[in-house]
């Protein structure tokens, strides 16, 4: 006979196991050791569950997480007039930003899908932040009279399925506006890799060598 868990734990173990790369077990694991701590440990993690809800936000340019301030909130990035607005390097999910921020060798600004497309999903692409690219280039192209897209999405299956869509997506606009440059990194990330765990040299070949 298995054993059941009293209610709370399980619903945490549940919601721990949604998590990326996170199965069952860990999840577990997670609870358990929040158990033993409870005068510690999980009275600092309800504040800043709290926090999280009530003092971050997203850009609402680029949707990076930024300090919420009750206002339209634009993160540092998109305030800064010396990075170049009409650049943007398209990523999957924050944590890519960050690693190529790392590199030193990008001074443009960022736009965060916040996912991939899925052939498994065909509600895929209207769950990421598709059309907002699109009009934010058409607000760089009007504004700059040029703009380059680079599509910074993951060596996989579904990030090469992204680049491809968003590459068909701004078709019209390329036709409309001849300085409009799509490019996409080269490939010194190698097959099946994400974003985030490229190394800072190879990103940064793989920046200079977009094409």
């Amino acid at each position: 006979m298995s054993a059941h868990y009293p209610k709370p734990v399980q619903n945490l173990i549940d919601i721990f196991s949604k998590f990326p790369g996170i199965g069952p077990r860990q999840a577990t694991r997670f609870v358990f050791f929040l158990l033993r701590d409870t005068q510690s440990i999980v009275p600092r993690m309800k504040k800043t569950l709290d926090d999280l809800g009530k003092d971050v936000a997203l850009c609402v340019e680029c949707y990076r997480t930024t300090d919420a301030n009750g206002n339209a909130a634009l993160c540092g990035f998109c305030r800064d007039s010396k990075r170049d607005h009409a650049t943007i390097a398209v990523v999957e999910k924050e944590s890519d930003m960050q690693n190529i921020e790392k590199t030193g060798a990008f001074t443009g600004r960022y736009h965060i899908l916040g996912g991939v497309i899925s052939a498994l999903d065909p509600e895929s692409p209207k769950k990421i932040h598709l059309r907002e690219l699109h009009a934010r280039v058409s607000r760089a192209l009007s504004a700059e009279g040029r703009a380059e897209v680079i599509l910074a999405t993951s060596a996989t299956t579904e990030g090469d399925m992204t680049a491809m869509y968003i590459e068909r997506i701004l078709v019209p606009l390329k036709g409309e506006h001849p300085r409009l440059l799509v490019t996409r990194l080269g490939r010194g990330l190698s097959a099946g890799s994400e974003l985030e765990y490229a190394d800072d040299q190879t990103l940064r070949n793989a920046l200079n060598n977009r094409k």
